[in-house]
């Protein structure tokens, strides 16, 4: 209109465009003739060269773009930890299965051999293998597949292995449908023309607790267990690693030198004790499975656990066992259990030493093993009365010491 003003081109923007944050910079960006990055607009045409310059400069929605590509992965991480998680759970079931037949071929082939007019050149490993497959399809475990068990007999002494394949839940997707488990175990033959004895009491620490498989944790005056005062508790875990990979009995064991959970003044190595009253005089049997937790690759292969004969204990290593103990001073043998038998007197009964070899009433010492080994120490009540078995803790106390499992106390000698 002549003689009328031009009102610039911004003047003619709704006052929408007027207020602040992104709609202002793109209103004038609009008034200016140019284009908000990388979004088209009707009133400027950007080259590709700067489309492409803009949108590499763009950095809107990466975070969103990373995750949709690594959530492949992470699923396949986390599927991955399950079917291991499963795989070690289902080894152990076939473990104890495996534990279990190897204790019943023990008893077969010893009944065997005794019967008169027995080939002493008999093999019977097809007898230990029938066994051991038995046991395992009886186990009924679920996921596993191919199931394979051998045997081997040499100086009276059953070793059977078995193998299989757990089935993989997630595993498949990248081409792995199973993870391949086996199991060794080893025992010896009963010989002894006697009858087996009766089992007085068992624990392998699986039950009466929610401790979950791959955890742990810390129990006071536990399943008829005493505990003492000041100390940690009895440690129940579930941590295959913890053991050179293998539990010897069911999915739990016990450590002594256990975790405090943050109480004040208190020492790691704790015991506990069990008591059983009115025990008539005779033979005894007290059986139990050990292995250090911290291993010594110098003392691979050796069993450097001793004997000690007492009053109601009737085996004994000789001396230079008990030297070999006693050389043993790696880590200040964080991995030291000590065992007693006690009797009951005067209503009480004495307080066990500590760190001493054969002390009074101590009847086993354990500093060391690598593997899984089955401690059997026979003893003989002479005077009925009350008694208990003691487990203790010593050496080094740093929370990481000799692990048990399967402990059993029976008359005469335990099945």
């Amino acid at each position: 209109m002549e003689g009328s003003a031009v009102r610039p081109v911004s003047a003619a923007i709704p006052a929408i465009f007027t207020g602040s944050g992104k709609v202002f910079s793109i209103a004038r960006r609009l008034a200016s003739g140019q284009s908000s990055c990388c979004l088209p607009v009707a009133f400027a045409r950007p080259s590709m060269s700067g489309l492409f310059r803009c949108f590499l400069k763009d950095a809107r929605g990466v975070s969103a773009l990373m995750f949709g590509l690594a959530t492949p992965m992470l699923m396949l991480a986390v599927g991955g930890g399950i079917d291991y998680s499963q795989a070690v759970s289902r080894r152990q079931r076939i473990a104890s299965a495996v534990e279990l037949a190897c204790q019943h071929a023990a008893q077969e082939v010893g009944y065997q051999k005794r019967q008169t007019g027995a080939n002493p050149n008999q093999d019977y490993t097809s007898t230990v293998n029938q066994i051991t497959t038995t046991k395992i399809n009886d186990a009924a475990i679920n996921g596993i597949s191919g199931t394979a068990a051998s045997s081997t007999i040499a100086n009276d002494v059953i070793t059977i292995r078995a193998n299989a394949s757990s089935a993989n839940a997630f595993g498949g997707i990248l081409g792995y449908a199973s993870i391949a488990v086996g199991v060794e175990r080893n025992c010896n033959v009963v010989l002894a023309s006697t009858q087996a004895g009766k089992v007085l009491f068992s624990e392998s620490f699986e039950n009466n607790h929610n401790v979950a498989s791959n955890s742990w944790t810390v129990l006071k005056n536990w399943n008829g267990w005493t505990t003492q005062s000041g100390q940690g508790g009895i440690e129940i875990n579930g941590i295959p690693e913890l053991a050179a990979n293998t539990i010897r009995f069911g999915n739990f064991f016990a450590e002594l030198d256990s975790d405090c959970l943050g109480a004040k003044n208190c020492k790691p190595n704790s015991s506990m004790w069990r008591e059983f009253t009115n025990l008539t005089a005779g033979d005894y049997e007290l059986s139990y499975w050990y292995i250090s937790r911290i291993r010594n690759p110098a003392y691979a292969g050796q069993t450097l656990c001793a004997y000690n004969k007492t009053d109601l204990a009737v085996k004994a290593d000789s001396a230079t066992k008990w030297n070999e103990l006693a050389l043993a001073t790696w880590q200040s043998q964080t991995n030291r259990i000590e065992v007693f038998f006690q009797q009951k007197k005067s209503g009480a009964y004495s307080t066990p030493s500590k760190d001493v070899d054969k002390a009074t009433d101590q009847v086993d010492v354990c500093v060391h093993t690598d593997k899984w080994t089955e401690r059997k120490i026979q003893l003989k009540v002479t005077t009925a009365g009350t008694y208990r078995i003691f487990f203790q803790a010593a050496g080094k106390e740093d929370t990481t010491g000799g692990l048990l499992d399967y402990i059993r106390f029976c008359s005469g000698s335990c099945p």
